[in-house]
């Protein structure tokens, strides 16, 4: 009997029962969609990080340097893996072209740099580590994104051409909110574009405890070694890398959340509702001996029913949308 009235009642609200799974099944997407998009960008950025060897702690610089004092000062750090100075060529907005258009209107810091040969490589869109040819230059992937570059653009610095070979991936400035970005040139055109530009330090330490990062940090600043820049830390470019995307995933993860409590004021009206409807049937199974907890438990059943369908298929619905991400 009790199945009969489930089977019954399904037949009599065929459209509140659709609608019901529907929203919850979306719901169920939107959460998923979000977990999903969670765990792979995680990994995507660590495996990233890894594989790029991104530095743990960063100084920036501008001005002279004395490298006599940074390497009295590596000598001196037990816990230091690798350290390394990068040249990073800023140029002038104005003086940069990319495929015939000025980069004026950009609030990007741009500049050029050349393959690291220790760690904090740029890597292609494969993970590859780029060793560009001469006459070649690559662009942050961004820049492909936002419709400013495409594969085989002329890029021109006061007369010296180059030719757009791809775009990289950069663990440290990568994310849309790192202010500076970096292009990869071969030694020899990084030398013609030197006199363009100028020149600031990226000072970079690798350790081999990361849990001991901030002592370097706090030992660096300490000696009083050069420091006209911004301070960098490896958790920092992981935290930058991640807001970009991480902000979308946030607005869908609240979208999801907050249909979840409209799926569930749904659920409870409609209970209501149905509940109203069914009193005779009610009536009618009381006078046969079945207690409330019993009649609660008959309908908890076909709602419980309805919510496993919904998330089912809504997990169904995440996996095939979180292939366009």
């Amino acid at each position: 009997m009790y199945g009969r009235l489930i089977t019954n009642d399904i037949k009599k609200s065929k459209l509140v029962t659709a609608a019901t799974t529907i929203f919850i099944a979306i719901t169920a997407m939107l959460v998923s969609l979000a977990a999903i998009l969670i765990i792979n960008l995680a990994g995507s950025i660590d495996g990233m990080m890894e594989r790029a060897k991104t530095p743990h702690f960063m100084q920036m610089h501008s001005g002279a340097l004395d490298q006599s004092k940074l390497e009295e000062f590596a000598e001196a750090q037990s816990n230091l893996a690798d350290w390394q100075v990068l040249d990073f060529l800023n140029v002038d907005n104005s003086e940069l072209f990319i495929a015939g258009k000025p980069m004026t209107e950009s609030v990007q810091d741009n500049g050029f740099s050349v393959q690291s040969e220790q760690f904090d490589f740029l890597v292609d869109t494969k993970d590859r580590i780029i060793q560009p040819k001469v006459g070649e230059v690559y662009l942050p992937i961004i820049y492909e994104r936002e419709g400013i570059a495409k594969k085989g653009d002329s890029l021109e610095v006061r007369g010296h051409k180059l030719k757009v070979a791809g775009f990289l991936r950069d663990s440290q400035m990568n994310a849309s909110l790192s202010s500076s970005k970096r292009f990869i040139v071969n030694k020899k055109d990084y030398h013609v574009l030197e006199k363009f530009g100028n020149v600031e330090y990226l000072i970079e330490y690798r350790v081999k405890d990361t849990e001991k990062i901030g002592d370097l940090e706090k030992a660096y600043l300490k000696a009083d070694l050069p420091a006209n820049g911004p301070a960098l830390t490896h958790t920092l470019f992981r935290m930058m890398n991640a807001m970009s995307d991480g902000i979308m995933i946030a607005i869908i993860l609240l979208v999801s959340l907050l249909m979840l409590a409209v799926a569930f004021l749904c659920i409870r009206f409609t209970l209501l509702s149905k509940i109203e409807d069914d009193y005779p049937e009610i009536g009618v199974l009381k006078a046969i001996g079945l207690r409330n907890s019993d009649v609660k438990r008959l309908y908890l059943a076909k709602y419980a029913a309805l919510g496993l369908v919904g998330c089912i298929l809504g997990y169904l619905l995440s996996l095939a949308s979180a292939a366009f991400y």
